[in-house]
């Protein structure tokens, strides 16, 4: 665990500096297109610079932004005690800092990690899978989740994210300056999971637990109902499955067979 913590911290470093240099880029690029227009120095300048802060900006406000936009509620004292109580003792177990809960009121049986910090994240729970998931069930969910946290995997995709990932909406325009990345940087980055990250988070969710049968009821339980139309789709790689159709992640039948096996 602490081999791969520190790799993906360090990935998660070279993102954040590689998105800043591609800021830089972009801003020498468009300064270079508008002096060729003829517009002055200092108003090329300006502009170039105005774009830079503006991105750059926008990184450092996604992560509040998106948690403002999402559906549903924060998790109050008091509110939710087997959940607030699991959460606590997986932290514990893996020396992490307690999440904050998000409540998502949608029928889908899902639930998230988002946080560039391992010490200030946030599990994304929905209502639906805290309707239907036994305790057992529920525990080993947020085991995967809370290992994700632990080895700086969640900070790899929200930082991949809310940098290459992010977009910036201009009154009914939506622009997302980075979009034509190819896919396998994508995955290299942490902006789209890959496929072989979804089974070893299940066996490291289910060493926590140290109850494998645990994960695989719960894989069984969430069946086809894991989508989460309410959110964006770019937030993806932060769902311990699918949220969304167009995607090429493991299938819930593969992943409980491949724990059924170990």
């Amino acid at each position: 665990m602490d081999n791969l913590s520190d790799k993906n911290r360090q990935r998660a470093g070279a993102v954040t500096a590689f998105f800043g240099l591609s800021v830089l880029m972009l801003a020498g690029l468009v300064f270079l297109v508008l002096f060729a227009i003829s517009l002055t120095t200092m108003v090329a300048l300006g502009l170039a610079l105005l774009i830079a802060l503006s991105l750059l900006w926008s990184s450092k406000t996604s992560e509040r932004r998106i948690l403002e936009k999402l559906p549903g509620t924060q998790l109050g004292d008091g509110e939710q005690p087997r959940l607030t109580n699991l959460v606590e003792g997986l932290c514990l177990s893996t020396g992490t800092a307690p999440p904050r809960i998000h409540l998502l009121p949608t029928e889908g049986r899902n639930i998230a990690a988002l946080g560039r910090s391992v010490d200030h994240s946030t599990l994304i729970i929905t209502t639906g899978l805290l309707e239907a998931a036994t305790r057992i069930e529920l525990e080993a969910v947020l085991a995967n989740r809370i290992s994700q946290i632990a080895s700086y995997r969640t900070a790899l995709a929200t930082t991949a994210i809310t940098t290459f990932g992010m977009s910036i909406e201009l009154a009914s325009l939506r622009i997302r300056p980075f979009l034509f990345l190819a896919g396998t940087l994508k995955r290299k980055i942490g902006l789209q999971v890959d496929p072989s990250h979804d089974f070893s988070g299940d066996v490291a969710g289910a060493g926590i637990t140290r109850y494998p049968p645990g994960m695989v009821e719960a894989i069984e339980m969430m069946g086809n109902r894991t989508l989460v139309p309410e959110v964006s789709p770019t937030l993806d790689s932060l769902w311990l499955f699918p949220s969304t159709s167009n995607t090429d992640r493991p299938t819930v039948e593969a992943r409980a067979t491949a724990l059924r096996e170990m």
